[in-house]
C-alpha cells in the first residue's frame, strides 16, 4: 500500500500600504502564489496583511499555522507529513527595514516597520528555530516597495 503525503502549507504576506491600497510587490506575491509557476496555492493557505500587522497579532498567526503544520492527526495514521510557511514582508522603503542592508543582503535587518507596526528580526528568528525544531520549513522574504494600486482599481469591494 502506498503511503499518503500530505502537504500542509501556508503564506503570511504582510505589506506597508495606507489604508484601501496595496503595494504592487504585494499583489504581484499574491499573483504569483495562486499560479502555477508559483505553486497554487489555494487562497485558504494565504494570509495578507496589506496595511501591517502588529507584532502579536503576526506572533499568534505564525503559532498556530506551525501547530497545523506540524499536526500529529496524520502521522498517526500513517501518513506521511510535510510541512511549509513562506513568509513576505514589503517595507516601503529601505529605512523602514532598520539595520545593515546591502542590495542583495536583508540578513542585517533588525526590525521591519509596516506603517504604524514594528515586526524584530528576533521575533522572526524565534518562529524559525520553532519551524525547523517541529520540521516544517519557513523562508521568509523581505522586498521594499513604494508604488501603490487602490484596492479600488483592483476590482475590489469596500467593507463598510
Amino acid at each position: 500500500m502506498e503511503e499518503e503525503v500530505v502537504l500542509k502549507r501556508f503564506a503570511i504576506l504582510c505589506g506597508s500600504a495606507p489604508e484601501d491600497f496595496r503595494q504592487k510587490k504585494l499583489v504581484s506575491m499574491h499573483d504569483f502564489l495562486v499560479s502555477v509557476a508559483g505553486g497554487s496555492w489555494m487562497e485558504s493557505e494565504i494570509i495578507v496583511f496589506p496595511n501591517g500587522v502588529p507584532e502579536l497579532m503576526l506572533e499568534t498567526v505564525l503559532h498556530n499555522g506551525l501547530e497545523e503544520c506540524a499536526s500529529d492527526d496524520e502521522k498517526a495514521s500513517g501518513t506521511e507529513m510535510t510541512g511549509e510557511v513562506f513568509l513576505y514582508f514589503c517595507a516601503r522603503t529601505e529605512k523602514d527595514l532598520d539595520g545593515k542592508l546591502s542590495d542583495s543582503d536583508f540578513s542585517g535587518v533588525t526590525v521591519v516597520r509596516l506603517g504604524a507596526d514594528e515586526i524584530r528580526k528576533d521575533v522572526i528568528a524565534y518562529y524559525g528555530e520553532l519551524a525547523r525544531r517541529l520540521e516544517v520549513g519557513m523562508r521568509v522574504e523581505y522586498a521594499c516597495d513604494g508604488e501603490l494600486v487602490s484596492e479600488r482599481e483592483l476590482g475590489w469591494e469596500s467593507i463598510g
